[in-house]
């Protein structure tokens, strides 16, 4: 009988530990889309830099562009 209640505890606290870990996981997944990537931050840095130097700006304007037609494909596709 105790070896039933020890095996049993044993399992709850095992699928305890997977279900934690998936929560966590699925946090982290949903805190890492609401934040900017590094490529946001060299975009960033780019455009600081076109202030300085205008022949950097033609780069900038083309990531820019890049940009926002891989923004429209992707609420093209959700839709």
């Amino acid at each position: 009988m105790s070896l039933l209640l020890g095996s049993l505890a044993l399992i709850g606290i095992v699928v305890l530990i997977v279900l934690l870990s998936a929560g966590a996981i699925a946090m982290i997944a949903r805190s890492r889309s609401k934040h900017g990537t590094s490529g946001s931050l060299s975009s960033a840095a780019l455009e600081i830099q076109s202030l300085l130097e205008p022949e950097k700006k033609r780069v900038v304007e083309t990531m820019r562009v890049a940009s926002e037609a891989e923004d429209e494909d992707a609420i093209d596709g959700k839709k």
